[in-house]
């Protein structure tokens, strides 16, 4: 009776797991939603007119909560019916690639703003996101013809097992993407910065640039090494329902780690430094028309 219940408890405790795992990022955005609340206020309501920064954070702020939400009633909820869970598959996966190609999105003004004066360099930047977004682009529709009833009905046991395999290929192409460009910013970065330590001997010069590199930094590693270890999950050949644990976790670090890093620039901009890049005149969260390499505005 014991070697026959093994099995069972076995599952048990991997179902425990997995309901744990969708519900805790849930918990830890609430946290960090009313710690920034007043944040986001300032940042919503201080201007007359709303940039792309604005534009990329709400889906960057609240499209990972509603992924999360959908991923952990499908965890917890197990006598649902096939055409909601269905749906709430497509609408994770759909809310997955929009939360992260705004990320990137934050990820590349931030950067395009480090390198505002180099033309080359933001070429190559900004080709390097568009070719990302296609390769998630790609990955989502493939995603979105995958029949999801295989998993959420009663099925033949190899079908599901084929169908979450592909999945599984689906969601690491996305993940590899995202990673890569995530790597670069981290090039980037690290090449603006000691490019700069070449050429005065200090590491950084005003509030906003450290602003941008330090957040960049932390930004990218962080998001890089949670991809990175989605990846490493999902290729691992585990059993069923292990190799996507991990998958709300990055998308609510995406949307707190951009929200957080977005609102340290805004303090750094509201000391009186206005940049403009991709977008007009009329909002202080826009960037890039002060020349960030000029050492006359570190003062005495």
């Amino acid at each position: 009776m014991s070697s026959s219940s093994s099995p069972y408890f076995r599952w048990l405790y991997q179902q425990q797991v997995i309901k744990y795992c969708r519900v805790a990022p849930i918990s830890i955005w609430v946290f960090d939603f009313f710690l920034t609340l007043d944040d986001e206020i300032r940042l919503l309501t201080r201007t007359k007119r709303w940039g792309l920064t604005h534009v990329l954070y709400i889906p960057t702020r609240y499209f990972p909560i509603i992924g999360s939400v959908c991923a952990a009633y499908n965890a917890l909820v197990t006598t649902r019916p096939e055409e909601a869970c269905v749906a709430l598959y497509r609408t994770a996966e759909i809310i997955l690639y929009f939360g992260m190609l705004t990320s990137e999105g934050l990820l590349l003004i931030r950067t395009l703003a480090l390198w505002h004066s180099q033309f080359a360099a933001r070429k190559l930047l900004i080709g390097t996101y568009v070719l990302v977004a296609i390769v998630m682009f790609v990955c989502a529709v493939i995603s979105s013809t995958l029949k999801f009833e295989g998993i959420c009905g009663e099925t033949d046991a190899s079908v599901a097992t084929a169908l979450a395999t592909r999945l599984s290929q689906v969601t690491v192409g996305m993940f590899s993407s995202a990673a890569f460009f995530e790597l670069v910013v981290l090039i980037y970065t690290l090449l603006y910065t000691f490019g700069w330590h070449s050429r005065t001997g200090r590491i950084a010069t005003t509030k906003l640039v450290v602003a941008l590199a330090h957040g960049n930094m932390l930004y990218a590693l962080s998001l890089f090494v949670a991809s990175i270890v989605n990846i490493t999950f999902f290729v691992l050949p585990l059993s069923d329902g292990w190799n996507g644990l991990f998958i709300t976790f990055q998308g609510i670090l995406h949307g707190v780690m951009a929200s957080r890093i977005l609102f340290e620039l805004q303090v750094a901009l509201s000391e009186g430094i206005n940049l403009r890049i991709l977008t007009g005149p009329g909002s202080r969260m826009e960037f890039a028309s002060v020349p960030l390499n000029d050492s006359r505005a570190d003062g005495p």
